[in-house]
């Protein structure tokens, strides 16, 4: 079987960090290991629209293969998936572990850690209360995973650890590339002229350590396995080395 997907990628039109975050606590309950689960495999065409710094939308297209489950469609996935990310990052340990990332972000900035610390605990209180209301049927509408359930009904549900690892490689090459990078810059220097008083030294403080954010997101995806970490993956298996694709798919919790 073949499905064409085709979502928004992680340009200057969508919420980069939510959907990071989001893709990071991917996950779902482990299988019970008496039950017995018919899968098939079907060839996921991936087009990613990405809107560049001048406007111009580029498309590109990938190809993956993936193990599927009898039962449900790539919506019904989806919508479980956000569901289990979004209470996750609702979680105070989860909340108090990303904290500490970006308090020692903080701690490399010198005199200007006080006011670092104090912008990072303000925002990102309003981001995770932001996390809590989203609605997955919404979400993964706005992303086209639910537009056309008839269409992509045929898919049924993909191999959630091969998923994972699937979308936690594409947000490591988004974070590694520059041009990706520079986006990330953009859209928040453009969003520090809404913060009233403070916009040059938001936008100062953007240009310094938002670079050793992401640098430290990289350090921690490629430390840890988040997908085994969300249940994702079987823990008492581990992933080899490369990409987790490379054509084809190579095993499946």
């Amino acid at each position: 079987w073949q499905v064409d997907v085709r979502t928004m990628g992680l340009g200057l039109g969508a919420p980069f960090f939510l959907l990071v975050l989001l893709l990071l606590a991917a996950g779902s309950g482990a299988m019970p290991q008496d039950k017995r689960i018919h899968r098939n495999y079907v060839l996921l065409d991936l087009d990613t629209i990405e809107i560049r710094p001048n406007g111009k939308e580029e498309i590109s297209s990938s190809k993956i293969h993936v193990s599927v489950e009898s039962g449900s469609t790539i919506c019904s996935t989806c919508e479980n998936l956000t569901n289990k990310a979004v209470s996750y990052l609702s979680e105070k340990q989860t909340q108090d572990e990303i904290m500490e990332i970006l308090h020692g972000a903080c701690s490399q900035t010198f005199s200007l850690e006080q006011k670092c610390l104090e912008m990072v605990d303000s925002y990102a209180t309003l981001l995770f209360a932001k996390v809590t209301e989203i609605k997955p049927d919404e979400f993964c509408k706005r992303y086209g995973l639910c537009r056309d359930v008839s269409f992509l009904s045929v898919a049924k549900s993909e191999s959630t650890c091969a998923f994972c690892h699937h979308l936690v490689d594409e947000v490591l090459s988004k974070m590694k590339d520059p041009d990706a990078q520079f986006e990330i810059l953009q859209l928040l220097i453009k969003e520090c002229n809404k913060v009233k008083g403070h916009v040059q030294e938001c936008k100062r403080m953007v240009l310094e350590y938002v670079p050793l954010i992401l640098v430290n997101g990289e350090k921690l995806l490629e430390k840890k396995d988040v997908c085994t970490l969300m249940q994702a993956c079987d823990a008492s298996k581990t992933r080899a080395g490369g990409s987790f694709f490379d054509g084809e798919l190579r095993s499946d919790a």
